[in-house]
């Protein structure tokens, strides 16, 4: 399997847990609308519980769906340009790892198993594309001689 696939899984995986979260806020917001709302002063507003778990989980959507396509962007490279990865590729991969660790102390089997596979798939592809870089490194060298 080439690094660009995997890259390119990783960001269906994410896409997928970005659905899931999003489905996940919406049921907790038809939950959360039924309750009264006691709010608690943050600067000059007001905001209730649910608001602010809400404006969380918004907010840890777009950072996954970010993470999705940075994953489709490193694939392009990974096929085009290796060299151009980088440290960005490890820094998907930690990411990725951090994930696993929330989603295992938080979340249910399905979304640690999700997470488990992106994390796999992005340090194969990172490691895939760290070795292209490399052997694209050495057939420059030989060129030049």
């Amino acid at each position: 399997m080439k690094a660009t696939n995997l890259y390119r899984i990783a960001s269906g995986l994410l896409l997928v847990w970005a659905a899931g979260n999003t489905y996940g806020f919406l049921m907790f917001w038809q939950v959360a609308g039924r309750m009264n709302p006691v709010p608690f002063p943050v600067g000059h507003s007001g905001f209730s519980y649910a608001q602010f778990v809400l404006g969380c989980l918004v907010f840890c959507s777009f950072c996954v769906l970010f993470a999705a396509y940075l994953a489709w962007h490193l694939g392009a490279l990974a096929r085009t340009m290796p060299q151009a990865i980088g440290a960005v590729g490890w820094i998907l991969f930690a990411y990725s790892i951090v994930g696993v660790y929330i989603s295992w102390l938080a979340f249910s089997g399905f979304v640690w198993l999700l997470s488990l596979a992106i994390a796999i798939c992005t340090g194969w592809a990172t490691v895939m594309a760290a070795a292209d870089r490399k052997t694209q490194r050495r057939q420059d060298e030989r060129a030049l001689a």
